[in-house]
This record gives structure tokens, C-alpha cells and sequence, in this order.
């Protein structure tokens, strides 16, 4: 299905959980977030009946699963599998990693294809210090390894830079990632409760990148990333840049939140919710027409991102 925009709407992404077991500076308060009440969010089967809707209005083609940690919600399996059978061609997963070394297995029983790991830091102390939390490289190493073993393939890495924090660690991820057999993906950070002052840009991840060699831009995979090799291409690397190089003219996603609301773009303040109608008994011709409407008015560009809570709606 197509947006008034023409853009063709077949990628959903789908926050299972807003609870997550980090506490990155960028993303959550060191507190932690309100826990809402499970009686809150959607229930398996109500997912599972929801995105088959979606995906019967618009034609889905891909489906992200997300958090928060989508690996701490419970009942995450059975979701996947519900999805997996209702025939769309590729459903992956984002995560922390912390809980994949355990589950990759399962997850790719269910129908996981591939996952994306989020790695800010190749050095320990930064690691704690960025996701409040005692874990290190060795930890997602682990993780990577257990995903390659279950056929999770290709494992991405999404690394949000932070000027002063761990800007410096690009050449670093480069060698890394080409080592380890990742494809890493540096992100711009977005507006959080940090000074703006760290924001790293797309050009200047690209000058730290050439201290390795000289960096191209590729053809772009269809995604959310631009796409750049280094020197002789010996390596690969993308930059998901949603300010210095917005993807919004061709954006084909949106989202639906754990709490059961539907939302067009990742910083639109319109949302519709869907937990209420299926919970009062619509059908699902209704609910449908609730998905079609909000797809024809997505907004035509993100408008900055600004103050968006990524664990609610899936970052």
C-alpha cells in the first residue's frame, strides 16, 4: 500500500516490550522508565492478530522486532512464531545482545532470519559507563557467535556515536568489524535528555572513517543506511544519518508500540490506538480501516526527531 507521498508502506516495526535490562544514557533514565502494568500492553495473540491485519492491508514485506530488549519480554517466541506464520517474507531483531547467546537457537526455530546487535563501545569501562550496566565486548562477542551458529545471518552492529564519548572509535569498529565478520553501522544520536553538543554528523564519521583509508559510498541497500567501503574495500561499513542525510522521501516503515498504538513515523506526535478497538470487540475490517487511514497520512518527513522516547516505540 502506498502513503499520499507515494512511498510503499511494507515494513513494520514492532516493540514487543518497553522494559529493557540497560539503562543507555542516550535512551532511558538511569532510573529506569515507569513499569506499566502487563494488563498494559499487548497480549500474544493480540499482536499476532494486529500485525496479520497490517500486513493484510498494506502487504508487509518485512517485520523488526523491537523494545526496549524484546528478548526480556515474555512470550516473545510464541509472538515470532505467530508472525512467522502468517507468510511475510523476513522478520529480524534488534537487541542488546545480552540474552541472545541463550535464545539464539530458539529465535531462529521461530523464524528469525537475522539480528542487529547494539554495540556503542569496543572498550569495557566505556561499555559501563554508557549502559550503566556491567557487561563487556567479550559478553557480545559471545553473542555474535551464538547468532552466526544459529544461521542468524548477516549480524549488524548499530553504534550510536557520541562526541567525546566514543567518536574516536571509528578506525577501531572498522578493523573490528571486519575481523569479527559483522557489518557495523554507525548512527547519529538523536535528540535525548544529553547536551546536543555530542552529536556526531554523517561527514565527520566519514573523515574519522578515512583515517583508515578512503572512504566510497556504495549503492545503497534499500534501508535506512548509506553504505561506504574503505581503501580497496576491505571494509564495509553504513551510516544511518536521520539529519545530515534523512531517509524520509523513502521511508517504508511503521510502528506499533507494545501499548497497542500505531505510529506513522518514529517522531510523529499522531498516533491511533489499536489495543482499544480489539479489546472492544472490532472486527477486523475495522481495524483495518484505522491501519489504512493512518498509512495515507504519514507525515512527509520526520521533522527532527525531537524528544522522541525510543524504548516505547521501538527507536
Amino acid at each position: 500500500m502506498k502513503d499520499r507521498n507515494g512511498r510503499e508502506i511494507n515494513y513494520l516495526r514492532l516493540s514487543v516490550t518497553d522494559r529493557c535490562n540497560l539503562r543507555c544514557i542516550y535512551c532511558m533514565p538511569e532510573s529506569g522508565v515507569p513499569l506499566i502494568d502487563h494488563a498494559d500492553i499487548l497480549s500474544v495473540e493480540e499482536v499476532v492478530r494486529v500485525v496479520r491485519i497490517i500486513s493484510d492491508t498494506v502487504g508487509l514485506s518485512k517485520v523488526r522486532i523491537t523494545g526496549g530488549e524484546p528478548l526480556v519480554r515474555r512470550g516473545v517466541l510464541q509472538i515470532i512464531k505467530g508472525i512467522s506464520r502468517i507468510g511475510i517474507e523476513e522478520i529480524t531483531l534488534t537487541t542488546n545482545g545480552l540474552l541472545l547467546r541463550q535464545m539464539s537457537k530458539q529465535l531462529a526455530e521461530a523464524g528469525i532470519q537475522r539480528v542487529n546487535i547494539s554495540l556503542d563501545s569496543l572498550r569495557d569501562h566505556r561499555l559501563k559507563k554508557i549502559t550503566r550496566r556491567n557487561i563487556s565486548l567479550h559478553d557480545i562477542e559471545k553473542a555474535i557467535q551464538a547468532a552466526f551458529d544459529a544461521g542468524l545471518k548477516p549480524v549488524r552492529i548499530n553504534c550510536v556515536l557520541m562526541r567525546g564519548v566514543n567518536d574516536d572509535e571509528i578506525p577501531e569498529f572498522l578493523e573490528w568489524g571486519n575481523s569479527t565478520g559483522v557489518t557495523v553501522r554507525f548512527i547519529e544520536h538523536m535528540p535525548s535528555s544529553l547536551n546536543q553538543s555530542i552529536f556526531v554528523s554523517r561527514d565527520e564519521i566519514i573523515e574519522h572513517a578515512s583515517l583508515s583509508g578512503t572512504v566510497r559510498r556504495q549503492e545503497d541497500d534499500g534501508g535506512t543506511a548509506g553504505i561506504y567501503t574503505v581503501g580497496n574495500g576491505v571494509y564495509t561499513f553504513g551510516i544511518i544519518a536521520p539529519f545530515s542525510d534523512p531517509m524520509c522521501k523513502t521511508c517504508n516503515r511503521i510502528r506499533l508500540s507494545a501499548r497497542g498504538t500505531l505510529v506513522p513515523c518514529l517522531a510523529s506526535a499522531e498516533e491511533v490506538s489499536i489495543r482499544e478497538p480489539v479489546r472492544n470487540g472490532a472486527d477486523d475490517e475495522s481495524i483495518s480501516r484505522l491501519v489504512h487511514q493512518l498509512v495515507i497520512n504519514k507525515p512527509d518527513s520526520h521533522g527532527g526527531c525531537v524528544s522522541a522516547e525510543m524504548w516505547k516505540i521501538g527507536g
